[in-house]
């Protein structure tokens, strides 16, 4: 099973942008991830030919897969 945890943004176009995290610290607290991700927001410092890429909280989540091999490399 794969976890990843995922903070997802609203752009300056209204558009969603996610920055994932593999294999993240399980339970973390719902106010200690808002303001990481508020702290992101408020560096300013990623854009793409003058959109804002970060400019508002749309959600936080953990996603959860099973990878099942056939198979696995020699």
């Amino acid at each position: 099973m794969v976890k990843r945890l995922e903070l997802r943004f609203e752009t300056g176009e209204g558009k969603t942008k996610v920055i994932g995290v593999d294999q993240p610290t399980e339970n973390l607290d719902p106010s200690v991830v808002q303001s990481a991700m508020e702290q992101i927001i408020s560096q300013d410092m990623f854009e793409d030919e003058g959109i804002k890429l970060f400019t508002k909280i749309k959600d936080a989540r953990y996603v959860t897969r099973i990878v099942e091999d056939i198979i696995e490399e020699a």
